[in-house]
């Protein structure tokens, strides 16, 4: 053979690895799906030995579980960790998993000496594998791997092996959400209740940054029009509302003219569904403030609507002076059937111009407002601290339920002046539950959002 044809033979045989190897991954990955797990073997462990991450994970994965070959838990983590350390997102999750379950032990002859001196390495290790597991779940997290993102919201939610964090929990849930429509739902999963206003826009702050970050989501976008999927809305099931909405967030900026068209359609229809993309949306949406604070000024749109435009105002407008000074007419001069429901959406802002106008209702002639401005002072807590003097006016109502609300603001707001008032009127917090005042006809038909 020339010194040529022998050259050529070289070549070819080199150019045909990599689609020899492919071809034996592809085949792998094949039988593993069909749980004919020998065959599996066979065709990924050499790929594994040469240093493919997705081979190594899959034996790996076979070793952890116990597929194929018998369970082993040294042999899982030689294979597992280099495919997470080479970026391979389910590698990283599995040895998150790995970290969180403990990592086998190297042997080591001889007895260890002091049963308390065990105790406290074996307590260093798993506090060392808790911290390795939160690092692996995120850096899996971060590439979009939903199951990853959805036991990162747990870790934080419950503060396991990190300090308790509603704000990062709710983020990566609702990361998790636009993924994986049927997944995680931030407003089922987290206890939103125990979240100040500010707290729960941070959130929804991180997830739209996510998304303007990372390319992963690309796959993800809707391949129908904004206008589209809210007509689809009147045929479709719960399921398919989720994926409708999270569909819109995705959307983004592009679906806010259509979003403000069926605002504008007679009959209106599916307004809290609406509302409730934008809420999720949040600030990055506050360019569409200006419609809606005229769309709820049209004397056409009844109550029942006209609520959702305020709260859909309140989540998205919260930043601007002009629309929280709209919230703060309607609390005081607005239709006494919406007054109630400003006084709730004020709770999303955050100055001392929305705490006085929250500490001049607590005198306000409606029971409604009155008690529910107690609550929502009670609700920020030392940030209330200007209207002190109105909820301590407000508890020498002795006997009445907005005395024993009064009362709690001014515990919650903690400071050395509110309880200083508590304290000067010796009054027994809770006594008063059950004993609410007239108007009872004055009451809510709906929660609001």
């Amino acid at each position: 053979m020339s010194t040529k044809s022998v050259i050529l033979f070289i070549a070819l045989a080199l150019s045909s690895t990599p689609l020899l190897a492919e071809a034996s991954f592809e085949s792998g990955v094949a039988a593993f799906k069909k749980a004919d797990y020998q065959t599996a073997y066979q065709d990924l462990h050499p790929l594994a030995e040469d240093g493919d991450p997705k081979a190594q994970y899959y034996i790996g994965f076979m070793h952890y579980s116990g597929k194929g070959v018998n369970q082993d838990s040294t042999e899982a983590l030689k294979w597992v960790k280099p495919a997470a350390e080479s970026g391979l997102a389910e590698a990283q999750y599995l040895f998150a998993m790995m970290n969180e379950e403990g990592l086998p032990e190297p042997r080591v002859h001889g007895k260890e000496k002091g049963k308390a001196k065990g105790k406290a390495k074996a307590k260093a290790r798993k506090v060392a594998h808790t911290a390795e597991a939160i690092k692996w779940l995120t850096l899996a997290s971060e590439q979009g791997h939903v199951t990853a993102q959805m036991k990162l919201a747990e870790r934080h939610l419950h503060g396991q092996g990190v300090p308790q964090d509603m704000v990062q929990a709710y983020a990566w849930c609702g990361i998790a959400q636009l993924l994986a429509p049927s997944r995680c739902n931030p407003q089922e999963y987290i206890p939103t209740y125990r979240m100040t206003a500010a707290q729960r826009d941070e959130a929804k702050q991180r997830v739209q940054a996510w998304l303007t970050t990372h390319p992963v989501n690309t796959s993800h976008l809707p391949t129908k029009s904004a206008q589209q999927l809210i007509a689809e809305l009147d045929t479709v099931d719960h399921k398919k509302r989720e994926e409708i909405k999270v569909a819109l967030i995705l959307l983004g900026d592009s679906a806010l003219p259509a979003i403000a068209e069926a605002f504008r359609a007679t009959p209106l229809k599916h307004t809290d569904f609406l509302a409730g993309v934008l809420c999720e949306r949040g600030p990055a949406a506050a360019s569409l403030s200006p419609q809606l604070i005229r769309l709820f000024r049209n004397p056409a749109i009844t109550p029942s609507v006209k609520h959702h435009f305020l709260s859909s105002l309140a989540c998205i407008g919260n930043r601007s002076p002009e629309v929280e000074a709209f919230m703060i007419s309607q609390l005081k001069e607005g239709d006494d059937s919406m007054r109630p429901w400003a006084v709730r959406f004020l709770r999303r802002f955050d100055s001392d111009h929305v705490i006085l106008a929250l500490a001049g209702s607590l005198g306000d002639s409606k029971r409604t407002v009155r008690e529910a401005a107690a609550e929502i002072l009670a609700e920020m807590g030392p940030k209330a601290a200007p209207a002190i003097p109105a909820l301590a006016k407000a508890m020498d109502q002795k006997g009445t339920y907005l005395s024993m609300l009064a009362g709690n603001a001014l515990q919650a707001i903690g400071t050395p002046e509110a309880l200083a008032e508590v304290k000067k009127r010796d009054t027994s917090l809770g006594s008063a539950e059950g004993t609410k005042e007239g108007d009872t006809t004055d009451v809510f038909h709906s929660t609001p959002q």
